[in-house]
């Protein structure tokens, strides 16, 4: 493992164990859910502009890792997906370029077919 998909791993399972903390206080107040929590991100104008951004964000990522696992050929990657939805995007982000990085890894130290 290199020290950049070293890097990779531990930022997306602080991402992951950071933010279901707070999550997990969230969930503890009364009436908290999705609806709740995008009604608090409406607010005020900092708070939308915070959503928005956010939410151009996640798109902007996940189409982005979804073309490029597609183009590496990273087979089961794109269960990443959902993971930036459910878990975080730090999380999801994280793993794959854990992934792809380890992909990158893989093809450069592959022997070329006309080569043998």
């Amino acid at each position: 493992m290199s020290v950049r998909e070293a890097v990779y791993g531990v930022l997306a399972v602080v991402a992951a164990v950071w933010g279901w903390y707070y999550n997990l206080q969230y969930l503890q107040q009364p009436d908290a859910g999705w609806l709740d929590w995008i009604r608090q991100c409406l607010v005020n104008d900092a708070a939308t502009v915070a959503l928005i951004d956010l939410t151009a964000t996640y798109v902007l990522v996940n189409l982005w890792m979804v073309f490029e696992a597609l183009r590496l050929d990273m087979r089961g990657s794109l269960v990443l997906v959902p993971a930036t939805v459910f878990v975080s995007l730090g999380f999801g982000l994280g793993l794959f370029l854990l992934l792809r990085e380890r992909r990158l890894r893989a093809q450069r130290t592959a022997v070329p077919a006309d080569a043998a």
